[in-house]
């Protein structure tokens, strides 16, 4: 027995001596050596089997937009905005639209200055108010269009409500631009000075004559003019002239409307500088005149402001030849020259003349604000000059419709139903009693990017928080209503870039942000009432 057990040791010895010969199963076979034996016992070695991460929750928690955490202080009372949305006649909604860089975003940032007393650009940043996804803000050119809801004055101090939308500049982004046309009833074009109408700019004109939306325009960045290209007053009012001529030239290609001219004469064109918060229509500066030496009628001096019109000193009156070789014409001597005067002062003679001069237009600065850098100065100096932007308003409200005049346009070129019926009577008459009718074109997600907000135009009827409604999708027909579904509306909003305000209910004419029905929109909807829809 003894030898056996002797004989199986020596065995045993003979297997480990030769490793190569036992069977081993291809799972167990051992190829390349352990982490305890290449770092030693007294490591402690880890190795994690499955991925214990949750599929479902995010890496990290995202915020993707630059939000306010409080309402800011307004020159305006929120009770105040929230009646002016019951009186339609008192109501613009407006698309800023224009090629890139032609200074759409820095306008809004003017009107937000203007109406927001505690929201002021930085020192030497642009406030890119309406940039408010952080990708925006780090490119410096606008990916979405954003809707602002404030209250301005006309130069009379009759305040209306404007919801404005600004539009990306970009060409890739014409569908946000497009978004906002659907529920606009007019749009201002934007024009640099320096680079007159590009090939975006031509191609938005053509977009808002079929979407048939009135057109102003804003030429922008005047100061470039001056500043940048140093051109004469008499040149500068040449290359003005010639954009609006261009403009019109475009206009008359893609419209059959021959009513559709512009023309500072009749107030659809406004010019400005953003940067530096300039701007005026022929009226507004007629009116600072006005305001300055009294006793003008500034509505008929401004008829007199454009065009191959002179000035006779002698006479004192407006002639339509030139005097002498050396007469300017109107708007070179009463609105170029003196901008280019203020401009030139507080560019080049700041210490010595500068506080005279000021003196004489009634402006009055504090030697702190003398000792400011020149861009800075020169801004104060033209807000200060120029005041609020109600040449702006003016255009506005003078030629671009209120929502219950311009409904009719608008619902026979969207609508896909009846016109005649009841329900495109109530829209047609933007009737806030009627019954609900709301055209979402754009979708925004909430600043952690969760769930998205449904925006759009109430064309009748008046949304309230909470109701159910029926939301139909794009693919809705009468014969085939699966593209449809019920849903609750959870909370409304006014958004006003940065923040939004509650409301509890919003009547027809007005822009609204729709929480609770984002789920079966893909991109437009109609949200109507969950009755039995016979349009």
């Amino acid at each position: 027995q003894l030898e056996d057990d002797d004989d199986d040791d020596d065995m045993g010895d003979h297997d480990e001596d030769h490793p190569g010969m036992e069977v081993v199963l291809h799972e167990d076979k051992k190829y390349y050596p352990t982490a305890e034996e290449v770092y030693g016992p007294e490591v402690e070695t880890i190795v994690q089997e499955e991925d214990t991460q949750p599929i479902i929750k995010p890496v990290k928690t995202k915020k993707f937009s630059l939000m306010e955490q409080t309402l800011p202080v307004t020159v305006y009372e929120m009770d105040f905005l929230a009646d002016l949305m019951d009186n339609s006649e008192l109501i613009r909604n407006v698309t800023l639209c224009g090629h890139l860089h032609h200074g759409k975003t820095c306008f809004v940032d003017c009107l937000i200055e203007q109406t927001h007393p505690e929201i002021r650009k930085r020192y030497d940043q642009d406030l890119c108010y309406t940039d408010i996804l952080f990708t925006e803000q780090e490119r410096g050119v606008g990916i979405k269009s954003t809707p602002v809801t404030i209250v301005l004055p006309d130069t009379k101090g009759k305040s209306f409500l404007f919801n404005i939308i600004d539009t990306p500049g970009h060409v890739n982004f014409s569908d946000e631009v497009t978004a906002g046309l659907r529920i606009s009833d007019g749009v201002v074009l934007f024009i640099d000075a320096a680079e007159g109408v590009m090939l975006n700019t031509e191609r938005l004109i053509k977009h808002a004559v079929q979407e048939r939306l009135a057109v102003t325009v804003c030429i922008n960045k005047i100061d470039r003019l001056i500043l940048e290209l140093k051109l004469p007053p008499t040149d500068a009012y040449y290359k003005l002239r010639h954009i609006v001529d261009e403009v019109n030239g475009l206009i008359s290609m893609y419209s059959t409307d021959e009513n559709l001219v512009l023309s500072p004469l009749l107030g659809n064109v406004c010019f400005s500088s953003s940067q530096y918060s300039i701007c005026f229509t022929l009226g507004s500066f007629a009116k600072i005149y006005a305001d300055t030496y009294g006793d003008i009628n500034y509505q008929e001096f401004a008829k007199r402001l454009w065009g191959d019109i002179y000035f006779n000193p002698k006479t004192r009156k407006f002639t339509k030849k030139a005097p002498t070789s050396s007469s300017q014409r109107s708007f070179v001597e009463f609105i170029l020259e003196p901008l280019y005067k203020i401009l030139a002062q507080v560019v080049g003679d700041v210490d010595t003349t500068l506080p005279r001069t000021l003196d004489e237009l009634g402006i009055h600065l504090t030697k702190e604000e003398l000792k400011l850098n020149i861009r800075p100065l020169l801004r104060l100096v033209c807000k200060k000059f120029f005041g609020e932007f109600t040449g702006f308003v003016d255009m506005c409200v003078q030629h671009i419709p209120s929502p219950k005049v311009g409904a009719k346009t608008k619902i026979e070129h969207t609508y896909t139903g009846g016109v005649d019926s009841d329900l495109g009577e109530a829209m047609s008459e933007c009737d806030p009693d009627g019954p609900l009718m709301c055209h979402t074109t754009k979708m925004y997600s909430t600043d952690d990017g969760v769930q998205f907000h449904a925006f759009g135009r109430v064309l009748s009827g008046t949304i309230h928080a909470g109701q159910p409604v029926k939301v139909l999708g794009e693919n809705y027909t009468l014969e085939d209503e699966e593209d449809s579904q019920i849903c609750t509306v959870g909370r409304l909003w006014i958004s006003v870039a940065r923040y939004h305000i509650e409301v509890n209910r919003v009547p027809a004419g007005n822009w609204v942000l729709i929480e609770g029905v984002d789920q079966p929109i893909v991109k437009t909807a109609t949200v109507t009432e969950p009755r039995g829809n016979e349009e």
